[in-house]
């Protein structure tokens, strides 16, 4: 009989195993255990495994641990698992992934099959930003500003400030945001606005959300800001802040 547990989580595959090991062998304590790994098997190794009892006991358990790792003994247990399945003795395996061929076959002939499977870490928002060599969601940033979700976009400004964002990166965001709404607004089509049909239509949306002229006073707010941080006449991080706070 052949117990066959595999997956990319292989240390779960392995106490599966033990669990499984611990149970016959105490069902059948006279049973003889033999452990075998990555060296290489033989044609005749796996016809005296498969074939043998042990001298004073009722059967051997047969553990085998990535034995899959080396192509050639895959090849010779794939062409050999009909002739071990019928084997008295158990075969236990723990392999890691398994290409759909060669499992194909196992399944055929194994008394048990399982695969055990790491779950992926979910990543926080900052690590996924960091995979993506970002610190903030330029996004995330540029919708909280279209909703005029002053809660959120504080929050996010925030995070931003923890992380060390520059206020020109901030700045570029909200100015982007605004400027698509405005051209939203005078324009009737993306084409028109020289923008992709989505970001568009977005924009129309969230322009909504402005009264009459709030766009044209905060459009020349952005552009002041920026001057005026630059000709050093105040801070642009509580420029950008203060902005934030009067939506």
């Amino acid at each position: 009989m052949i117990y066959f547990y595999y997956g990319s989580d292989i240390e779960s595959a392995r106490k599966k195993a033990k669990v499984t090991i611990d149970s016959l062998l105490a069902k059948k304590p006279d049973a003889t255990l033999i452990k075998i790994g990555e060296e290489s098997l033989t044609v005749e190794k796996i016809t005296e495994l498969s074939g043998s009892q042990a001298l004073f006991s009722n059967k051997y358990i047969i553990f085998l641990f990535k034995t899959f790792d080396n192509d050639e003994n895959k090849e010779l247990i794939l062409k050999n698992i009909k002739e071990i399945s019928k084997s008295e003795n158990i075969f236990i395996f723990v392999e890691g992934k398994m290409d759909k061929v060669s499992l194909a076959k196992i399944e055929k002939s194994a008394g048990k099959t399982q695969e055990f499977v790491k779950a992926e870490k979910v990543l926080s928002k900052k690590e996924a930003l960091a995979l993506k060599g970002e610190k903030i969601d330029f996004f995330e940033f540029a919708d909280a500003l279209g909703r005029k979700d002053k809660k959120s976009l504080w929050v996010l400004f925030q995070d931003a400030l923890e992380e060390q964002v520059p206020a020109e990166e901030i700045h570029g965001i909200f100015f982007w945001q605004v400027k698509s709404m405005l051209l939203a607004q005078k324009c009737k089509s993306p084409d028109e606005a020289n923008m992709k049909p989505y970001p568009f239509q977005k924009a129309r949306e969230f322009r909504r959300n402005y009264k009459e002229g709030e766009l044209e006073k905060i459009s020349f707010k952005l552009v002041s800001m920026y001057h005026e941080a630059h000709r050093g006449n105040g801070d642009f991080f509580v420029a950008l802040e203060k902005l934030i706070l009067e939506l």
